[in-house]
């Protein structure tokens, strides 16, 4: 089955919207007076010592769930490895297919498998003028925000696209 190419990602974020900001306990809204900019100010503790987790990880959104668990082996341990290693607020991943194969123990006939079936289920599109960077649904996971991503006037548009 031959698999269409994307100059640029046709997936959309989907449940992205606005909403209000409710302060938390220690917390101000102050205006600047001249560009009136919003900005939420927060009491802290003297010492300026704050709690931090420097493990790198990747969102999986819970809604993703039923999909994933239907995938082949092969198919969910290539996405394992895209979500190992997609870079921060990319759209895109890059899997080679040597470094792959390596990394999840898998041979070349699984690997491709694996990759049609992730096509298949519109995991991943292809990227045009790539044969190892694809495309992937930033609504099964993400590393980031994906409010960064998106611009505030086109919120009001994001969930009206279909889905691909």
């Amino acid at each position: 089955m031959k698999y269409e190419s994307y100059l640029d990602s046709p997936y959309r974020y989907l449940n992205i919207g606005e909403k209000a900001y409710v302060t938390k306990s220690g917390e101000e809204i102050t205006t600047n007076l001249n560009t009136g900019e919003m900005f939420v100010m927060k009491r802290i503790s003297g010492n300026k010592i704050i709690m931090h987790d420097s493990r790198v990880y990747t969102k999986l959104f819970q809604e993703s769930i039923h999909q994933l668990c239907s995938m082949g082996s092969g198919a969910l341990k290539v996405m394992l490895y895209a979500m190992a290693t997609v870079k921060p607020l990319s759209e895109t991943v890059v899997l080679n297919g040597p470094d792959v194969m390596v990394f999840c123990g898998i041979g070349k006939s699984s690997f491709y498998d694996s990759i049609t079936e992730l096509l298949d289920k519109k995991i991943l599109c292809k990227k045009l003028g790539s044969s190892i960077e694809f495309w992937y649904d930033p609504n099964v996971f993400f590393n980031g925000n994906r409010i960064r991503m998106v611009s505030k006037s086109s919120i009001s548009s994001l969930n009206l696209g279909d889905e691909i």
